[in-house]
């Protein structure tokens, strides 16, 4: 019994430090889908905590509930709501996906910052070749003559 209880504090506690992080997270964002998506993470989010915190006071009191007891229901309400907040979450991320992804664009990129790259080396190359040909065929330099005393 102390173990049960206990996970579940433990848990109660990371729920809500998770949805005091989101909070601190979101105040720092603009306006926009990013923001609606943590909104709706932080719903689903509060509805597993008050979930969490309602088994964890009927384990602390003692309440033993039937599926067939009234006591079930804020229960099952807590996770539909939860999981319901999940699927409207997904679907913010399937637009943020539409809305930010570039899949093809940054192919294009990728093959663009390659073609640079590889432009760069050749005239690296060519650089070097022009130092090594210039050094073939330069004068070697003059020997120093001794200074005389």
């Amino acid at each position: 019994m102390a173990e049960i209880v206990l996970i579940s504090v433990t848990t109660v506690i990371f729920g809500i430090a998770s949805l005091l992080l989101i909070s601190r997270a979101r105040g720092r964002l603009s306006e926009g889908s990013i923001r609606k998506y943590l909104d709706n993470f932080a719903i689903c989010l509060a509805f597993m905590v008050i979930f969490s915190i309602w088994q964890t006071m009927r384990t602390i009191l003692g309440i033993d509930i039937n599926v067939a007891g009234l006591g079930t229901y804020p229960e099952y309400i807590f996770i539909v709501f939860a999981y319901l907040a999940f699927i409207v979450a997904s679907f913010r991320v399937l637009r943020i996906s539409h809305e930010f992804g570039f899949k093809e664009e940054g192919k294009k990129i990728e093959d663009i910052i390659e073609e640079r790259v590889s432009k760069i080396m050749q005239e690296e190359d060519l650089e070097e070749k022009e130092k090594d040909i210039q050094k073939k065929t330069a004068k070697p330099p003059r020997p120093k003559r001794k200074a005389r005393k």
